[in-house]
């Protein structure tokens, strides 16, 4: 159980295309200690963070990536995204980046929620990668090398193919 942890932790701390992170810890909870989704996510997480939502890309981290896949034997970023938004907020949303990226409402950074998307141009001029926001400056997304894995959007290589917030609520 041990090894799986440090093992998901690890996948947690690096992406594909990128450089690796640094370690940024277990974290720390506000009331003062941490708890197993911050050592299962290697993040600190806030008071009152959905519970719910935390707890399923907790089971989806490590997941391989898969090319048109939506399931825990593989996933790519907008499967991912639609298999959490239907499970946690009971919402169908489109399995494609740029379809999201055109439904969803445009937000500012500081008005961001669990859930809420983070879009990419990666390949070329057009939205081609989604992640879920997790909390300040970390996201979830799956990873064409690494499989679903939590990044930080301060990282340079998404900070420069990063295109906006989106929001379904």
């Amino acid at each position: 159980m041990k090894c799986r942890l440090i093992l998901l932790m690890l996948l947690a701390l690096v992406s594909c295309r990128a450089p690796k992170i640094p370690n940024h810890g277990k974290g720390e909870s506000s009331g003062g200690g941490t708890n197993k989704f911050e050592r299962a996510l290697g993040i600190p997480l806030p008071a009152g963070i959905n519970q719910n939502y935390v707890a399923a890309i907790s089971e989806w981290l490590g997941v391989p990536y898969k090319y048109g896949g939506s399931s825990r034997s593989g996933t790519d970023c907008s499967g991912l995204v639609q298999s959490i938004y239907l499970k946690v907020f009971n919402k169908v949303v489109d399995h494609n980046s740029l379809a999201l990226f055109n439904k969803a409402k445009s937000i500012s950074k500081g008005k961001l929620l669990e859930g809420d998307l983070l879009f990419f141009k990666i390949n070329g001029n057009k939205i081609s990668h989604v992640g879920m926001h997790v909390t300040d400056n970390y996201f979830i997304h799956a990873s064409t090398k690494k499989g679903v894995v939590i990044s930080s959007i301060t990282e340079p290589y998404y900070q420069k193919t990063f295109s906006g917030y989106g929001t379904f609520r």
